[in-house]
C-alpha cells in the first residue's frame, strides 16, 4: 500500500459522491492494481461501476469487498441491489439484505430494497411490510413512499395509495416517480382528466428510461385550434395502447390542418383502411415535414377527454367479414379464445392463463372454440391440440388486419388482457375479458363493464393468482349463451 492511499481513497469518495463515477472508478482500479487490498477500494469501485451501469464488474468488485469486510452493511446491501439490477433469483438478492439487517437492524436502504426485492417477486404484502419499516426508520423517503403506493394499488388500496404519494409529493413536489404512479391510480379511479394530466410523467423520468422524448424541433401541440397545420402523431407502447387510442385521432383531426400517424407495421394494413388519419407512416419512415407533433398516448390529455366521451366512439375500426372456417357449422357458438399475453410482459405471470384451466370451457357442446392465440407457447402444444371443435388458423393471421377480418365470423371473443381484446372491442364485436384481481389501470375497479369498450364484459379474479372461480362463472355463463341467453 502506497503512503498516498488514504488521500487518494478520499478523492475518490469525494468524486463519486459529486457524481463524477469515471474518475471515482479510475482512482480505485489504481488503488486495487497497487496492492491496495482494503474493502473500501473494492467497494467505491463497485459502486462506480454501477451508477455506469456496468452491473457484472461492479458484482465482481462487491463480491471481493466483502470476502475482505464480511460484517459490512453497506456492501451487503449493495451487493443485493446489484442482484437485482443483473435480474439474478430474487433469493438471492433477500439473502443479502437479510446479512445486512443482522449487522444493522435499522438500515433503512437494506429496509427498502427488502421491500424492492418482494415486490419483484410478487409479494405484495411483504413488500408493503418492509417499505413501511423503512418508513420507521426514514419517514421522507419519497421512493419507499412511492413504491409503497403502487403496492397499495396491487393490493387494491388505491385510496392509501394516494394518500401515499401526496405525502411524497409534499416532500419533493417534482418527484417523477411519484407523479407516474399517481397517474397510475388515478386513472384506475376513472380520474381520467388528472390521471392523464400527471401520465404526461412518464416522459420526464416517472416511467423508466424507455419513455425518451422525441428529439424533433418543432413544438409540441396541446390540443389548439391549428386548421393549417399538419400534426404528426408518434406511436408509443403495445399494439394493445395503440389500437386504445387510437380512437382519439379524428378528435385531433378536427383540430389542425392534416394529420399523418406513426404507426407499428403490424397495425399499418388495418389502420390505413380506417380513415383516423390521412397519412401513415412505420416508425422507420417517419415524416420531416410537420409543424407540431404529440405522442398518441398523450391525446386524451390534450383533447380534455372525460369518460363520458369514450362510449360514443366505438365502433371505430371496420373491416370486411371473413368467414373464420367455411366448413364450421352455423348450429354452434364461434367463440374466439386468448389465454397468454406476451411472456416478456411485466405483468404477464398475473394476466395469463394455464390453458390446464381451460378444460371445462372448450369442453362445452355447442360451443366452437377459434384460436386467437399467437402464438401458443411450446409447452402448451400438446395439450391444446386434444381440445375437441378447435379451429387454430392462426397461422394465417399476419397482421392485425387480417386478424381483425377473422374476428367478423366470430360471436364472441374471450382473452385474457391482449392486443386483440382491444381490437375486437374497438370494433364493437362482444368480448368477454378475463382480468387479474388488481388489474391494468385502464379496467379500472368493480366494474364489470368498460368505459373504453360498450360490448365489453369484465370477468375478475377474486383472490391475486387463482383463476379457477373465475373459470368457472365463464364457464356457467357460456352455457347460458349456448341455450339462447347470449
Amino acid at each position: 500500500m502506497t503512503q498516498d492511499h488514504p488521500f487518494e481513497l478520499q478523492r475518490a469518495v469525494g468524486a463519486f459522491s459529486e457524481g463524477r463515477y469515471l474518475v471515482a472508478e479510475a482512482i480505485c482500479r489504481r488503488l486495487v492494481e497497487s496492492g491496495a487490498d482494503q474493502a473500501q477500494p473494492w467497494f467505491v469501485l463497485g459502486m462506480a461501476l454501477t451508477r455506469q451501469g456496468a452491473h457484472d464488474e461492479a458484482f465482481r468488485c462487491l463480491q471481493r469487498a466483502v470476502q475482505i469486510a464480511p460484517r459490512s452493511a453497506e456492501t451487503l446491501n449493495a451487493l443485493g441491489t446489484v442482484a437485482n439490477a443483473l435480474g439474478h433469483d430474487p433469493k438471492e438478492a433477500e439473502q443479502f439484505f437479510v446479512a445486512a439487517l443482522k449487522i444493522h437492524p435499522r438500515c433503512p436502504d437494506a429496509h427498502y430494497n427488502m421491500g424492492v426485492t418482494q415486490q419483484r417477486m410478487r409479494q405484495y404484502e411483504a413488500a408493503a411490510l418492509w417499505y413501511e419499516r423503512a418508513l420507521v426508520v426514514r419517514p421522507d423517503d419519497c421512493e419507499a413512499l412511492s413504491n409503497l403506493a403502487i403496492v397499495c394499488k396491487y393490493l387494491n388500496r388505491h385510496r392509501e395509495g394516494l394518500e401515499l404519494i401526496d405525502r411524497a409529493l409534499s416532500l419533493s413536489p417534482q418527484h417523477p416517480l411519484a407523479h407516474w404512479n399517481r397517474a397510475i391510480l388515478l386513472l384506475s379511479l376513472g380520474e381520467l382528466c388528472e390521471g392523464f394530466a400527471e401520465y404526461e410523467w412518464r416522459w420526464k423520468g416517472g416511467a423508466g428510461p424507455q419513455f425518451a422524448p422525441r428529439p424533433f424541433t418543432q413544438p409540441r401541440w396541446n390540443g389548439e385550434i391549428v386548421p393549417d397545420q399538419t400534426l404528426f402523431v408518434h406511436g408509443e407502447q403495445g399494439f394493445g395502447d395503440f389500437i386504445q387510442f387510437a380512437r382519439f385521432l379524428p378528435m385531433a383531426r378536427q383540430r389542425v390542418g392534416r394529420i399523418v400517424v406513426e404507426c407499428p407495421a403490424a397495425l399499418l394494413p388495418l389502420m390505413a383502411d380506417s380513415g383516423l388519419a390521412d397519412e401513415w407512416v412505420v416508425p422507420s419512415k417517419s415524416p420531416q415535414t410537420f409543424d407540431t407533433f404529440i405522442p398518441l398516448m398523450s391525446l386524451p390529455q390534450a383533447l380534455g377527454i372525460s369518460t363520458d366521451l369514450l362510449a360514443h366512439q366505438v365502433p371505430y375500426l371496420r373491416v370486411r367479414a371473413n368467414d373464420p372456417e367455411p366448413s364450421s357449422r352455423r348450429d354452434r357458438l364461434k367463440v374466439g379464445l386468448v389465454w397468454s399475453g406476451n411472456p416478456t410482459h411485466d405483468d404477464d405471470s398475473l394476466r395469463s392463463i394455464d390453458p390446464e384451466l381451460l378444460g371445462d370451457l372448450v369442453s362445452l357442446d355447442g360451443v366452437e372454440f377459434h384460436s386467437l392465440q399467437a402464438p401458443i407457447r411450446p409447452e402448451h402444444q400438446a395439450l391444446v391440440t386434444r381440445w375437441p371443435r378447435w379451429v387454430d388458423a392462426t397461422s394465417g393471421m399476419t397482421n392485425f388486419r387480417v386478424t381483425a377480418e377473422y374476428l367478423v365470423g366470430l360471436d364472441l371473443v374471450i382473452a385474457v388482457d391482449t392486443a386483440v381484446a382491444h381490437l375486437a372491442g374497438a370494433m364493437g364485436k362482444p368480448v368477454w375479458l378475463l382480468v387479474q384481481d388488481s388489474p391494468d389501470w385502464r379496467w379500472q375497479l368493480n366494474r364489470a363493464d368498460s368505459p373504453w369498450y360498450p360490448t365489453l364484459r369484465l370477468f375478475r379474479q377474486s383472490h391475486r393468482g387463482d383463476w379457477r372461480p373465475l373459470m368457472e362463472q365463464v364457464v356457467t355463463e357460456l352455457s347460458r349463451a349456448c341455450s339462447g341467453q347470449f
